[in-house]
């Protein structure tokens, strides 16, 4: 069922290009904002871009105190990635603003890009391949 109340604003330049999760996220809000344009959101950008949402996914912007004090009806943010040193706490409470974050969301893949690598190492294919290539 959609919820047509709740505005979302999808900053994330590789969630909005990705098929998959637009469709996931349209399924549950009507209302969605998608960086189409790809534009690094920041300053002004970003302030005009959130403006008028309840909720936020975000990846490399900087969430501050700053940002926050112009967006009174912002509720909830959303961190789509690795990280999140871009994110101010302290401000985030003082502004009731949630968080939404699923840590260790992608350990497998970086399980399997260690494991990728340790065997590439082991049977030296970035010799080989630099060989073949010269």
């Amino acid at each position: 069922m959609k919820n047509y109340n709740v505005k979302v604003a999808v900053t994330s330049r590789s969630f909005s290009r990705n098929e998959i999760l637009r469709e996931k996220l349209l399924e549950s809000y009507k209302n969605v904002t998608f960086n189409d344009d790809g534009l690094k959101l920041q300053g002004d950008a970003i302030v005009e871009f959130l403006k008028g949402h309840h909720k936020a996914i975000t990846a490399l912007e900087k969430i501050d105190g700053n940002l926050l004090s112009q967006l009174p009806e912002l509720q909830l943010i959303s961190k789509y990635g690795v990280g999140l040193d871009m994110i101010d706490f302290e401000a985030m409470r003082k502004y009731g603003v949630k968080l939404g974050w699923t840590g260790g969301i992608n350990k497998r893949s970086v399980s399997e890009l260690v494991i990728s690598s340790a065997i590439s190492l082991l049977h030296k294919t970035y010799i080989a391949n630099n060989e073949v290539k010269s």
